[in-house]
């Protein structure tokens, strides 16, 4: 009786490593998984982050386009308007610059 006692634990004892072999093993299955869906949401969301990022840059450059575009209009409008008011000093400066660049320009 002894022995037929030792033979049905050592069936139950097979029987509770074939199951955790096989746990062990749906759990490897399951982790190689999850490791996949994983590298898929985080290159999504890496994608998703670079989108978003470019269209920032876009709007910041548009935004930086356009008020150099106003501040030089503002500028060309001051000078005209210097021209107009003191047409004589313009020409003067005019000349003295022209004088300046090609002095430097011809070394």
């Amino acid at each position: 009786m002894a022995t037929i006692g030792k033979d049905a634990a050592g069936a139950e004892a097979g029987t509770d490593l074939q199951a955790i072999v096989s746990d062990i093993a749906s759990l490897k299955h399951d982790l190689a998984a999850l490791a996949g869906h994983l590298k898929t949401g985080v290159s999504a969301a890496a994608a998703d982050g670079a989108r978003s990022a470019a269209g920032q840059i876009g709007e910041e450059a548009t935004h930086v386009y356009q008020t150099l575009a106003a501040q030089g209009e503002r500028s060309a409008t001051a000078i005209t308007h210097y021209v107009k008011e003191q047409p004589a000093m313009s020409l003067l400066i005019a000349f003295a610059a022209g004088f300046l660049g090609s002095r430097l320009l011809s070394r």
